[in-house]
């Protein structure tokens, strides 16, 4: 930042990927503050990028209680008055200029350096900041069902590009997966340009049918990928530039950008430089996962069992305050931030919800110890396709994206999402190194690697078995976990023969090798115990106890 102000820092995108809790916000207040407050940088100007209104909100205020800045010193940018009316009413005369994402993006197409309307005392600001995600173009997949949304205000316009756009479609959905397609040229071909259809929609139309509009006239003359996925048809995939081309340099505060595959390919085009960082440690978190789907189709389907967990789980604590982060109600589903309390059936617990979606927007939970996931988002093959593309830079004619990438790509979204949500609770906060005891409850299915995302998204942090009400442990498997478990805590280091063990639950050697050391909950309480399997160059013959 102050190689910004000094007009000496290299024109490039700058990440700093500091853990959330770790104090970058008040950095950045503390850098404002002495900024406005130097008369050798009066004449620089500062611009901030935030996601959200309320986000907004939230930072003007806290960079007036942090530390006194002369009324006039600050402006804020967004479509909502009552915001505005917070700052400077001319933003070109306050040195701060806040604003959001989506500002932002309106300007696509424009230079920053010819925007007036963002300037401070006749010139661009210097020093820029991007608060959280950033990607450099917006992904687009657009799906045939909304595309065909759009054929009611064509026909309105010209029949024959309704029936043009309808062909479209039915070749589409004639396609295979993951194939490439070209889109005809609709503005060239019929002479309609996208300014035309969205007035042909009118004032009350709703934003998602206009942004489809846009997105279609985008594609139009191009080449684009094409995905089928079950749950989401056929949609044309691709990207299209979103930020003025001279955003850089620019600092861009993400504590995701540690996990997000989206970043290494920024990086790998020279687009981005990775600031040092040091990543915080989260040895006293405990995540406890429960090895079940927790999409959005697995609550429409599953969400009275689900729920009923939920409500179980927090009962088992009901002195102390939960946080509980869930999907947004679904049609068919139900509400289930409803459920869940049916289910806590009047008990008197403290029990705060947020939703998906709305998870990255406050602070307002960090005291609260108890943090559950009831479920997580994914997107579909399609979404993941165009995230890939639109950070590489990768055109469909360019070459297709593999399986591996799109992997990377997935569960690097998956640590993001589980990063920023469990970040709501007290794990956001820092004593000494790490986070304060923290106790966390996630619903994810092992096919999507949630073990080992945990793992990686909160180094040193201990991952359990959430078992469900119902799910008892019975017969030769729990004899086998109980007498280990007795042992563990005063064996640290010892080792005890798989035959012994078979011996004392009452078992034949060979037939506990074959029932209980491969059943996956006994590998799950071996882990819990910190127990490893050990033994001789060709097989394990022993169980050796870790420290307690």
């Amino acid at each position: 930042m102050e190689a910004m102000a000094n007009g000496t820092a290299r024109p490039t995108l700058y990440l700093s990927s500091l853990d959330p809790g770790v104090g970058k916000t008040q950095t950045l207040y503390a850098f404002v503050r002495n900024l406005v407050r130097s008369p050798a940088h009066a004449g620089v100007g500062v611009l901030i990028c935030l996601g959200r209104l309320e986000e907004v909100r939230s930072f003007v205020q806290g960079m007036s209680a942090f530390g006194s800045l002369p009324p006039t010193a600050v402006a804020v940018m967004t479509g909502d008055k009552e915001l505005n009316a917070l700052g400077h009413p001319v933003p070109q005369e306050a040195q701060v200029l806040v604003t959001t994402h989506q500002r932002m993006e309106r300007m696509r197409g424009r230079r920053l350096s010819e925007a007036v309307a963002f300037f401070y005392q006749g010139r661009p600001r210097t020093v820029r900041v991007w608060d959280e995600s950033f990607l450099p173009a917006r992904a687009v997949v657009l799906n045939t069902n909304t595309i065909a949304s759009l054929l009611e205000t064509l026909s309105t316009i010209n029949p024959d590009l309704r029936a043009r756009i309808m062909a479209t479609v039915n070749e589409v959905e004639g396609l295979p997966d993951n194939s490439t397609y070209s889109v005809p040229d609709f503005a060239a071909e019929f002479s309609i340009g996208l300014p035309k259809v969205i007035r042909a929609m009118g004032r009350r139309a709703p934003t998602r049918l206009k942004d489809a509009a846009a997105d279609l006239w985008h594609l139009s003359g191009r080449t684009v990928s094409v995905r089928c996925g079950n749950r989401d048809g056929w949609a044309l995939v691709d990207y299209r530039d979103s930020l003025p081309s001279d955003m850089a340099p620019m600092l861009i505060l993400d504590a995701s950008g540690r996990v997000r595959a989206t970043y290494d390919d920024m990086e790998a085009r020279g687009l981005l430089v990775r600031l040092q960082s040091a990543v915080k440690r989260y040895d006293n978190l405990t995540v406890h996962l429960w090895d079940k789907g927790g999409g959005k189709s697995s609550f429409a389907l599953h969400g009275d069992e689900l729920c009923k967990e939920v409500a179980r789980m927090v009962l088992t604590k009901p002195q102390e305050p939960w946080l509980v982060i869930v999907h947004k109600p679904h049609p068919t589903g139900g509400d289930y931030e409803r459920l869940i309390r049916q289910n806590l059936q009047g008990a008197d617990v403290d029990v705060a919800f947020l939703t998906w979606g709305n998870h990255m927007a406050t602070n307002a939970y960090v005291d609260r110890s108890n943090v559950i996931l009831a479920g997580t988002l994914f997107y579909g093959t399609a979404q993941y396709e165009a995230l890939k593309r639109s950070v590489a830079d990768q055109r469909a004619s360019d070459a297709c994206v593999s399986a591996e990438a799109l992997a990377r790509v997935k569960i690097g979204e998956t640590m993001h999402r589980l990063l920023q949500a469990l970040c709501r609770a007290s794990v956001r906060r820092c004593e000494g190194d790490s986070c304060p005891p923290t106790n966390a409850y996630v619903i994810g299915n092992s096919r999507h690697d949630f073990k080992g995302a945990l793992a990686e998204a909160f180094p040193g942090a201990k991952v359990k078995a959430w078992r469900p009400e119902g799910l008892k442990l019975t017969g030769y498997v729990a004899k086998a976990i109980v007498y280990l478990s007795e042992m563990a805590p005063v064996q640290a280091g010892a080792k005890v023969r798989f035959k012994q063990v078979a011996q004392e639950i009452g078992m034949k050697p060979d037939s506990f090798n074959k029932d209980v050391r491969v059943h996956p909950i006994f590998r799950e309480a071996l882990s819990e115990l910190m127990i490893i399997e050990v033994g001789g160059n060709s097989r394990a013959t022993s169980f050796q106890f870790g420290q307690p």
